[in-house]
């Protein structure tokens, strides 16, 4: 798998592929349960973390993208919103990028064909986090239908989740990914995937490079006080 050269990071100027385009490829609105941002505030939280993109990847629905892309056209600094959705399998959690309508609520291989059939990418989100849904059945048949992994998931409390994704990812020649998995504006570009050019294209490659930060205890505790206030009323 080819990695990024040089040390350019950040926002592309003018449309050239001579720096490092950086996008969180995993971003939650209040359009998911657990997340109390706004698409507003995701808007202005990827421009203010010099974001080229964000994909928004909502629990198992497509709504909030239209928003962000609306909140994100009145800012003076460009940035790209992928249509994603975070989807819930029969084992662990999947990132279909670039759909326009939610995948199905299935195994793991039905949920990817539907991907592909959209057109989309299939990337598994955060697989081996053993304090969320895990994968650990036809291991080897979902690396040889998936178009990625994400290795650098910012809310992976335990590095080694972090670090077993991406010897998964360099033992099947995987593409890898970085996302924030961010719930909230302050967790916005926490990780991300740095590419040159077309981010999907480069997953497409295998042509990224993941940066960014895990073990992030403190937005979890955070997600759980936001639903806890939800249910309360």
């Amino acid at each position: 798998m080819n990695a990024i050269t040089g040390s350019e990071a950040g926002r592309n100027e003018g449309g050239s592929t001579d720096h490092a385009r950086r996008y969180d490829l995993q971003v939650h609105t209040d359009a998911s349960p657990c997340s109390a941002a706004t698409p507003a505030q995701v808007a202005r939280a990827a421009s203010e973390a010099n974001l080229d993109g964000i994909a928004i990847t909502n629990h198992d629905t497509t709504e909030g993208i239209r928003e962000v892309r609306r909140a994100a056209s009145g800012l003076s600094e460009g940035i790209d919103v992928i249509s994603g959705v975070e989807v819930t399998t029969t084992q662990g959690h999947l990132l279909a990028l670039n759909v326009a309508k939610p995948p199905p609520q299935a195994d793991p291989l039905t949920v990817i064909e539907n991907i592909h059939e959209q057109g989309g990418l299939a990337v598994l989100s955060h697989p081996f986090d053993r304090f969320r849904q895990v994968y650990d059945r036809d291991l080897e048949a979902i690396a040889a239908a998936i178009d990625g992994i994400e290795t650098r998931n910012s809310r992976c409390v335990r590095p080694r989740y972090n670090r077993a994704a991406e010897a998964f990812a360099a033992r099947h020649g995987l593409a890898e990914t970085g996302g924030s998995d961010g719930h909230f504006p302050r967790e916005v570009g926490r990780a991300a995937t740095e590419c040159r050019g077309d981010v999907l294209d480069s997953i497409r490659a295998g042509e990224t490079r993941v940066v960014g930060r895990g073990g992030y205890l403190s937005g979890h505790v955070a997600t759980k006080v936001h639903q806890v206030r939800g249910l309360l009323g």
